[in-house]
C-alpha cells in the first residue's frame, strides 16, 4: 500500500505517452513500444514491467499484450475509455493529496486553483463518471410537466444535455463558474439543441442567481462543499423556485451500512478539492427541512447515485 503511489505514477505515464494504444493485438516488445511512444527502451521495459505486476499487461518471452480490461479501456479502441480520468487524477488530484495531512486535520480543500488544461481534465473526467447517471435522470424523472431548467454547477453539460434531447418542450440555463463556462461553450456551441440553452458564468454563493426556472438540478454538486455551505445554497435556490417548481438533488449518497467503493474514495476526494464529503440521503432531508423544502420522492439511479426530489415548502422553518 506504501508503495502504490509508485504504481499510480507509472500507469498516469504509460497514459500520457500512449502506451496501450501502441501494444497491437499481437503485442509488442519493449523496443518496439519505445519507438511508438518515444521514449527510451529502458523506460517502456520498466512501466511495462510495473503494469505487469498490476495485472494491466501480460508478459511472454520478450513479447507485452494489454490485458482484456486495459484493452478495453485504456487503449482507445475499447467501448469506454477511461484515461481521462487518468489525466485527471494525475495533472489536478495527484498533487492535491500530496497535502492529505493538512486536508483531513482541518476540513479544509488543498487543491486550489486550476490552470485552464486543468479544468479540461477535470470536467471531462466528471463527464465520464457521472454519463450513465445523467442518462438514468432524463429518463427516472417526469420532466413532462416543466418548461425551463437550471442547471446548477452545470459542468460541461453532462447533465443537461440528455434531458434537452429527451424533452423537447424544455430550455434550460447551465450556470457554472466563468472558467468552467469557457470550456463548456467551445464543447456545446455545435450541439442540436444549443439555441435551448443559456450559459452563465457566475459563483452560485456570491453572485445573483437566475429566475424563472420551475426546476432545479443540483447534480453531483453538493458533495463539494461543506454541510454548512449546502445549507446556505438550498436557501437562494429557495429564493429563486418558482412557486411550483422542483429541485433535483442528484449525488453519491452514502450508505452507512454498505458504502459504495466510489462514496468510500468520493469523500477523501471531495475533502480534496473543497472540504466535501460523501453525504447520506437523511443528511440532505435535514437541510431541505432547514431551507425551505419538502422531500418528496427519493429514486435511485445507476449505483451509487440516487435522485431526492423536493418542493417548495407552504412555510419556511
Amino acid at each position: 500500500m506504501a508503495s502504490g503511489f509508485m504504481t499510480a505514477k507509472a500507469l498516469f505515464v504509460a497514459a500520457e505517452v500512449g502506451l496501450f494504444a501502441a501494444i497491437p493485438p499481437e503485442g509488442a516488445t519493449a523496443s518496439g513500444i519505445a519507438e511508438r511512444c518515444g521514449i527510451p527502451a529502458r523506460s517502456a521495459r520498466a512501466l511495462a514491467d510495473l503494469l505487469v505486476a498490476t495485472g494491466l499487461l501480460e508478459h511472454d518471452g520478450e513479447c507485452y499484450r494489454n490485458a482484456a480490461d486495459t484493452e478495453a479501456f485504456l487503449a482507445g479502441r475499447g467501448p469506454l475509455d477511461m484515461r481521462p480520468m487518468l489525466t485527471y487524477w494525475d495533472t489536478v488530484s495527484y498533487s492535491a493529496w500530496a497535502r492529505a495531512s493538512t486536508a483531513f486535520r482541518t476540513r479544509q480543500g488543498v487543491r486550489g486553483d486550476l490552470t485552464e488544461a486543468q479544468v479540461q481534465a477535470y470536467e471531462s473526467s466528471v463527464a465520464l463518471v457521472t454519463a450513465e447517471t445523467a442518462v438514468d435522470l432524463a429518463e427516472a424523472y417526469d420532466f413532462g410537466p416543466h418548461r425551463r431548467v437550471l442547471d446548477i454547477g452545470g459542468g460541461i453539460g453532462t447533465f443537461v444535455k440528455p434531458i434537452l434531447g429527451a424533452h423537447p418542450q424544455l430550455t434550460a440555463t447551465l450556470l457554472d463558474l466563468p472558467e468552467v463556462v469557457n470550456v463548456a461553450r467551445e464543447q456545446l456551441a455545435a450541439d442540436a439543441f444549443a439555441d435551448r440553452l443559456d450559459l452563465v458564468g457566475a459563483d452560485v454563493f456570491v453572485d445573483a442567481l437566475p429566475d424563472g426556472h420551475d426546476v432545479l438540478i443540483v447534480a453531483n454538486f453538493l458533495h463539494l462543499f461543506s454541510p454548512e455551505r449546502n445549507t446556505e445554497l438550498l436557501t437562494r435556490l429557495r429564493d429563486v423556485v418558482a412557486p411550483q417548481g422542483r429541485l433535483l438533488l442528484v449525488d453519491w449518497w452514502r450508505d452507512p451500512s454498505a458504502p459504495h467503493p466510489a462514496t468510500r474514495l468520493g469523500g477523501g476526494e471531495f475533502l480534496m478539492i473543497s472540504g466535501g464529503d460523501t453525504y447520506e440521503a437523511g443528511e440532505a432531508a435535514q437541510w431541505l427541512d432547514a431551507t425551505g423544502w419538502r422531500q418528496v420522492a427519493h429514486l435511485p439511479l445507476a449505483a451509487p447515485a440516487g435522485l431526492i426530489v423536493a418542493a417548495p415548502a407552504e412555510a419556511r422553518t
